[in-house]
């Protein structure tokens, strides 16, 4: 193990951060970290490093987190794992298969309270054991009105190699609308392996048939890559370079919207709710500012019953800042958000876009911040509008254990004493070469939703200040520690840590 340990690895959470955010390391390497992690620290410590992180195993230290749950979890643990990985709906199938087996072999999936864990599980085991579920996943998209969305649900759980063999299978078997559907859905997919898997199959059915031909008219006006367009325009008769004809979709009327302030760690919630026709449909869309959407729930129903107890329930953030019916400023950031989609993203989210923001919604960035000019700023003003700022975010304070320690010792040092930039420059400089330089995108994305935010709730001092600090860490001559911004958000870190238990 000589160089994988380091000298900050002084904690069971510093050395799983290693796992979820270290790239370059191999099997044999995490191997070897695991180990020491689970060496190095007892039973109770290790159980309070991985049981937070049972709320988001899509990371690279969930494999890691996921074996030390079976090695040293009690009942209380994983109970905490089941109502966790309830909420986590869209993990690759093969974790959810390894944490539901976890709870299969504790005794829990039998428990009614865990039903729907059971029935995933069954779901899973069912995909694993063969194509005998194929002939029910196509009769389903013809014989169901929401079959689509069902399929688009059970394929979430799914990984893209295993996606791409069932999209195949399907190609074989016949179908209708139901099946044309659900591969034009499926067209939109952010995983390549499934995007091209549905084309190919949508290629293989009569072009004449209209389920087919409205299909391939929806890719060529709405898909936001130009070749699956120009294919598109290909299998409808159209050449590269000319018109498509004017095809009028659905109309979709916003009725409410609902923007929240993003957090500590770059998240949001977008709700939008729309109508269409006398059918009502709304959807919360999670939003990270570098990963894009990383998950939807949504509801619908028939004129406006039920309308305002779904949007409650979408809600679940009713602490956060929000802005209210701004449709713009929803749309725009859901645009930008649907642009940084990466492979990972659900392929049930087109489901959801279309039926809340249009079925021909397209990826968008730009136009959230008029005329306004960052560059235009003085510097002598950015510690006082970092301050203001930071302010206005108080949840923005970085309170990781790596944060704690360090202000543990600077209490130490100086009894009673706040952290000071001058007094404790080398504590600041630390802190910012070992977590803050790593996070810089990530602050300067949520500055600019900030300022998004701030501008359409009529508050421009604030949105302007956003928008000049997130301009500023854009340029690497402001990405220092001596920076207004990096300063003020070190001394509301250390504070904050020092209050933690």
């Amino acid at each position: 193990m000589d160089g994988l340990i380091r000298d900050d690895d002084t904690t069971a959470e510093a050395m799983l951060d290693r796992l979820r955010d270290d790239d370059a390391l191999d099997d044999s390497a995490r191997e070897a970290i695991l180990t020491a992690v689970v060496e190095r620290f007892p039973r109770e410590r290790l159980v309070d490093a991985v049981r937070p992180r049972l709320s988001d195993l899509s990371g690279d230290d969930a494999e890691a987190v996921l074996r030390i749950v079976e090695a040293f979890g009690d009942r209380e643990l994983f109970d905490v794992l089941a109502s966790q990985l309830a909420e986590q709906p869209q993990l690759p199938a093969e974790r959810a298969w390894e944490a539901l087996s976890l709870l299969h072999t504790a005794g829990l999936l039998e428990e009614e309270a865990h039903s729907e864990l059971r029935e995933w599980w069954d779901d899973l085991n069912e995909i694993i054991e063969g194509d005998s579920s194929l002939e029910a996943l196509a009769a389903g998209l013809e014989d169901e009105a929401d079959g689509p969305w069902i399929a688009l649900q059970g394929l979430t759980a799914v990984e893209p190699e295993v996606r791409a063999e069932i999209i195949a299978g399907l190609a074989d078997m016949p179908g209708g609308p139901g099946l044309v559907e659900f591969l034009r859905l499926l067209a939109f997919a952010h995983d390549p392996a499934t995007r091209w898997a549905a084309l190919d199959a949508l290629e293989d059915r009569d072009p004449t048939e209209l389920a087919v031909k409205n299909a391939w008219e929806s890719i060529a006006h709405a898909h936001p890559d130009p070749a699956i367009a120009e294919r598109a325009r290909d299998r409808i008769g159209e050449t590269a370079g000319t018109e498509l004809a004017v095809v009028n979709p659905p109309i979709h009327i916003p009725i409410r919207s609902q923007v929240t302030a993003v957090d500590g760690e770059g998240r949001s919630t977008i709700l939008l709710a729309s109508l269409d026709g006398n059918r009502w449909t709304g959807a919360a869309f999670v939003c990270h500012v570098l990963e894009g959407i990383v998950d939807v729930v949504g509801q619908d129903g028939t004129g406006t019953i039920g309308l305002d107890e779904a949007f409650e329930t979408l809600n679940d953030q009713s602490e956060s800042d929000v802005v209210e019916n701004a449709p713009e400023l929803a749309l725009r950031l859901l645009g930008g958000s649907l642009s940084l989609c990466g492979p990972h993203t659900s392929p049930a989210l087109r489901y959801w876009i279309e039926r809340t923001a249009g079925p021909w919604f397209r990826c968008a960035r730009g136009g959230l911040f008029g005329d306004w000019d960052p560059s235009t700023l003085p510097f002598d003003e950015m510690r006082n509008r970092a301050i203001a700022v930071l302010s206005a975010c108080p949840d923005w304070a970085d309170t990781s254990e790596f944060t704690i320690d360090l202000a543990r010792e600077i209490g130490l040092r100086e009894t009673g004493a706040q952290p000071d930039p001058k007094r404790d420059a080398g504590a600041y400089r630390y802190l910012f070469e070992h977590r803050l330089a790593s996070r810089i995108e990530l602050y300067q994305r949520m500055l600019l939703w900030m300022a998004a935010f701030w501008r359409a709730s009529g508050r421009d001092e604030l949105g302007q200040s956003a928008l000049g600090l997130a301009w500023q860490l854009s340029d690497p001559q402001h990405a220092v520690p001596s920076h207004p911004f990096f300063v003020e958000f070190t001394t509301m870190s250390l504070n904050a840590a020092l209050q933690q238990p």
